[in-house]
């Protein structure tokens, strides 16, 4: 009986190129580097894509494991070339390292943007199949919010985009990524891909999936796998903060009959550019989610999402327009985080628990979007930052916030912590004694993942449009790059002709 060799990789960034945070290698190395069978221990077990690959090929007794290195970091500015070039040449190398491999899995996100690279995933992929040669089967997974290329389907026609934002299905794309693999490598199978770019790049505050526009796409999504040849369907909504000519919504069919595929590919792009004025919603200034957060009574907390500023569209995580409010207004029961500052998190640790501190608190990455605020706090307590998450996003994923500080200043709690971490999961505050679930209004560095933990604990969520720079209003932004015209920055007229060619003109 023949032995498969398979590898496993993970390379993964979401990049801002307004983002004034630079993302180096220490970036990786602090959310997540691992090599080697390192692999095992950081990922078995969570629900994560590489835990997806790696329990599908621990049933396939013929198949013989290949851990190459896995490298994350949380989401901020361009990738240096430094950093790229780093992790690039590891995987390259480890490749080689490996010897023969049957096929590979990769987790790749798709929206990496490097210094001098506009589309790194791709470049990536080309310079693997320079090495095991054009005919080893890829299977990658990718982010729903990818701007995809067309040049990354002539690496592999398989690519598996989530389908729920927020994104709870990462381990099963990673299942289903490693089953597409294994019947192409076992059953000699041929997977075709039909592609779809849209002259579209929606904003993301809307692209959750339990209702709305992209819940439409995903549910027509499920409905064509249905078809008798169609494998899979990734609607990619793109992300609008990266400034490159590959930025956009795109639809990926991977079927086993080619005209089939063409064919859904068309229809599901046709709906999705038929839908994109619902992507547009109007948020309310802080001011006034406030006065409407105050308004509310509910046995549950209020949440104030500070969208513009969360960390997982590249946000600093320290703006302050938001907190300074909130420290103004004085509200009882009330809880803000987590908000970056290592520089005051030390000067907690200097003081001790039970002691009183003046802090300056944010405002030093980005004080053009709010500058510090100054107060007098108690210092509740202090943690090393390290937890693990309870909720369904990145389930049992470790986390370490590199340090954090639970501190009062006057009637309202504040949770620092020593790096830009979305407040995604309950256990960012319960790790230091915080219960979320006890407070009247919530203030949260967050977009749309925390709903995932947060739903069954809270009642109404506002979002604010704060200052900062994932802000919802894409005309902030001076872009250079981007394919124009384009949606909604421009006034495009577009048809998808199910027989013909796309057309889309100023």
């Amino acid at each position: 009986m023949r032995n498969y060799r398979v590898g496993i990789a993970f390379f993964y960034h979401e990049s801002h190129s307004f983002s004034p945070m630079k993302t180096e290698i220490e970036q990786f190395r602090n959310e997540g580097y691992f090599i080697g069978n390192e692999i095992y221990d950081a990922y078995l077990g969570t629900k994560t894509e590489v835990s997806g690959f790696l329990d599908v090929l621990k049933q396939e007794k013929d198949v013989e494991i290949v851990p190459l290195i896995c490298a994350a970091a949380i989401p901020s500015g361009v990738v240096s070339t430094e950093a790229y070039s780093i992790i690039e040449n590891q995987m390259l190398e480890s490749i080689k390292q490996a010897g023969r491999l049957d096929g590979l899995l990769l987790a790749l996100h798709g929206a990496m943007v490097v210094e001098d690279i506009f589309d790194p995933e791709e470049h990536l992929l080309g310079n693997i199949r320079k090495l095991i040669g054009p005919n080893v089967p890829i299977a990658t997974t990718l982010d729903m919010h990818a701007n995809l290329s067309e040049k990354m389907i002539h690496h592999t026609p398989l690519h598996f985009g989530f389908k729920t934002y927020p994104h709870v299905d990462m381990y099963d794309q990673g299942v289903r990524a490693s089953k597409a693999l294994m019947k192409q490598l076992k059953e000699g199978v041929t997977y075709y891909a039909s592609f779809e770019k849209l002259p579209m790049m929606p904003p993301s505050i809307n692209m959750r999936t339990a209702e709305g526009p992209m819940h439409k796409m995903i549910e027509r999504a499920k409905q064509a796998e249905e078809d008798e040849g169609v494998y899979n369907v990734s609607v990619f909504g793109g992300f609008p903060y990266s400034d490159i000519p590959i930025a956009g919504a795109s639809i990926l069919v991977v079927s086993l009959a080619p005209q089939k595929g063409k064919e859904i590919a068309k229809k599901m792009a046709s709906l999705f550019w038929s839908l994109r004025e619902e992507f547009i919603i109007h948020l309310p200034s802080v001011k006034e989610g406030l006065d409407l957060a105050l308004s509310i009574e509910d046995v549950k907390p209020v949440v104030l999402a500070d969208i513009s500023d969360n960390p997982l569209s590249c946000g600093s995580g320290d703006t302050t327009e938001l907190l300074r409010e909130m420290v103004k207004l004085n509200i009882p029961d009330t809880l803000f985080g987590g908000l970056y500052d290592p520089e005051s998190i030390e000067a907690c640790r200097k003081a001790g628990a039970g002691k009183k501190v003046w802090l300056s608190l944010g405002g030093k990455v980005s004080p053009e979007f709010g500058e510090p605020v100054q107060v007098e706090a108690t210092v509740v307590a202090i943690s090393d930052g390290i937890f693990h998450n309870s909720g369904p996003f990145n389930q049992h994923l470790k986390v370490d916030l590199k340090g954090a500080a639970h501190i009062r200043v006057g009637r309202m709690d504040i949770l620092l912590i020593g790096r830009p971490m979305s407040a995604n999961d309950p256990e960012m505050f319960r790790h230091i004694g915080l219960e979320p679930s006890t407070k009247k209004i919530l203030a949260l560095k967050a977009k749309n993942h925390f709903r995932a933990a947060f739903e069954p604990l809270v009642g109404r969520i506002i979002y604010v449009d704060a200052p900062g720079v994932a802000s919802n209003r894409l005309t902030t932004f001076t872009y250079r790059y981007i394919p124009r015209p384009i949606w909604p920055l421009d006034d495009v007229q577009f048809e998808m002709e199910l027989k013909g060619e796309r057309k889309w003109k100023r």
